[in-house]
């Protein structure tokens, strides 16, 4: 599986960002797999949840990590065996993993214009009055979403709401913005990469 980029983000926090273009057949001979994890994995019907699914896991192997290494909570928030956090994001073929020494969160999304269609469900930015090209209000949107992800994931709170997730304005060419949950500041940080917006963020404690 070509590694697409890796990204050495401080001195103990990497993203590493893989585009997945095997056969579904090859990453289910390629990827070790618990017995835990071939249910789970069986009860997957879509067959890009099933790539993203086997490649995460593929993934980890080859960085290093056993196969039972990861694992998730009630919740679905996932965790490595050992001292490391670990966030996971997937959009069509692009897996990204983000792995540090503190909490972390990691999105990335495929910039689409069905976005325009949800906007008012996560954001009071009314996109209709900006002076932006289109181009420019998608890719906003899709960064703001990103950035609300991206503190869904890291705050860790099982009733938190993306609504929850507060982010100062920015503007569509911006490579960082803030976020606040609470009382609690978070700094999301934010890659373009083609048709997509990753944007990731890790905890200052």
């Amino acid at each position: 599986m070509p590694l697409e980029s890796t990204i050495k983000v401080d001195k103990k926090t990497t993203l590493y960002i893989w585009e997945v273009r095997e056969e579904l057949a090859v990453l289910e001979e390629e990827t070790p797999l618990t017995p835990e994890q071939k249910e789970s994995y069986n009860a997957i019907s879509n067959e890009r949840a099933k790539k993203n699914f086997l490649a995460t896991r593929l993934l980890l192997t080859q960085l290093g990590h056993a196969p039972n290494s990861l694992h998730y909570n009630a919740y679905g928030k996932p965790f490595l065996k050992g001292k490391d956090f670990i966030s996971i994001s997937h959009s069509f073929d692009k897996v990204v993993v983000m792995i540090s020494n503190k909490p972390v969160g990691v999105d990335i999304e495929k910039k689409r214009e069905k976005i325009l269609r949800i906007a008012h469900k996560f954001t009071q930015w009314n996109y209709r009055s900006a002076n932006y090209s289109i181009h420019n209000i998608i890719q906003k949107l899709t960064m703001t979403w990103c950035a609300k992800e991206v503190g869904f994931k890291i705050h860790n709170k099982p009733t938190l709401t993306l609504n929850d997730v507060r982010v100062k304005d920015f503007f569509p060419n911006d490579k960082e913005t803030d976020i606040k949950i609470g009382n609690t500041m978070y700094k999301v940080f934010f890659i373009l990469i083609e048709d997509f917006v990753l944007g990731y963020c890790k905890a200052n404690k």
